[in-house]
């Protein structure tokens, strides 16, 4: 018996609502160190970013901040996840298991984003943000005047290796501020996650291949934020190594010196630094039975993407 469009289309039904399935069920872990940033074009440019927000004493004229020269610029790719249906199987009512593969498709929707966020904060020691320096760098330049002009102190978002050279560089931790408006990663979105079928009786595809295609497609980048909201280390994960970040982070101040007022509020960590941030973190009692001053200062956040 032929196929039919009553058949094909009561397939796609099953098929998207298992792709809306896994979509809704995927842990969306970029949400808790990024936010959602929408893009009108083919790119997003971030010169504002070198305006980090502060109140100052009206003396005067107001103080109009110069946007940084540099163009920090990221452009929108394009992704996709297909899933092609066998038309044998429609043929013989084999199709049950294609439900399974669709709602995979669509827990890799959002996996795609984790990835996306997780590589940038791992590839942060050797890529650029907007202020031209490496996101995580010992060098971001530091103006002496509110207005962005004047002398320049480097600063650094970075807790090194150790200084003796022998300590190589391992799976990489990063202390970040999440709870400001203002954020270190931006989900850079142009399209949002889009679902279509072709699924006509008769298509290219049917005639060439013998198979009804379903697929998935998405638009976006990741983006750099503000780098004053992290600080990174390749460094072993030690109680020393985060203090270190802990307070580097709190001494951060904005051009004219003022203080940023930011706070650490999560850890995030790889598989291999997972027993260590967790002895950090979630244990009440140093092994020689005094308390640990670092229980639960922060949130932990372990995740695959980090390896």
């Amino acid at each position: 018996m032929p196929i039919t469009q009553q058949q094909l289309d009561a397939l796609k039904t099953s098929i998207v609502a298992r792709f809306n399935a896994g979509l809704a069920a995927a842990p969306d872990d970029w949400t808790k160190i990024a936010r959602l940033i929408p893009s009108s074009s083919k790119s997003n440019t971030y010169a504002w970013l070198s305006q980090f927000p502060a109140f100052r004493e009206w003396v005067g004229a107001r103080a109009h901040k110069a946007l940084a020269e540099k163009a920090y610029t990221v452009v929108n790719k394009k992704f996709e996840a297909t899933v092609d249906v066998q038309r044998t199987d429609i043929e013989d009512d084999a199709f049950d298991h294609y439900g399974a593969i669709a709602e995979s498709a669509g827990r890799s929707a959002i996996d795609h984003k984790n990835s996306l966020i997780f590589e940038a904060l791992k590839a942060g020691f050797t890529s650029e943000c907007y202020d031209g320096q490496y996101f995580f760098d010992a060098d971001h330049p530091v103006y002496a005047n509110e207005d962005g002009t004047g002398g320049v102190t480097t600063v650094s978002n970075l807790v090194p290796l150790d200084t003796d050279g022998e300590e190589e560089a391992s799976e990489p931790w990063a202390l970040l501020c999440t709870k400001r408006a203002v954020a270190p990663l931006y989900l850079q979105e142009r399209v949002p996650v889009e679902f279509a079928a072709n699924t006509a009786v008769w298509s290219d595809n049917v005639f060439n291949l013998d198979v009804y295609s379903y697929g998935a497609r998405w638009r976006g980048n990741a983006a750099y934020g503000f780098w004053q909201c992290a600080v990174g280390s390749q460094a072993v994960l030690t109680v020393e190594n985060f203090e270190k970040a802990y307070n580097t982070m709190m001494k951060f101040t904005g051009d004219g010196g003022r203080i940023l007022g930011l706070i650490p509020d999560l850890l995030v960590v790889g598989p291999d630094k997972m027993a260590d941030a967790e002895r950090l973190l979630k244990t009440q009692f140093n092994p020689d039975g005094g308390s640990n001053i670092h229980y639960q200062k922060v949130d932990l956040l372990v995740t695959p993407w980090m390896k």
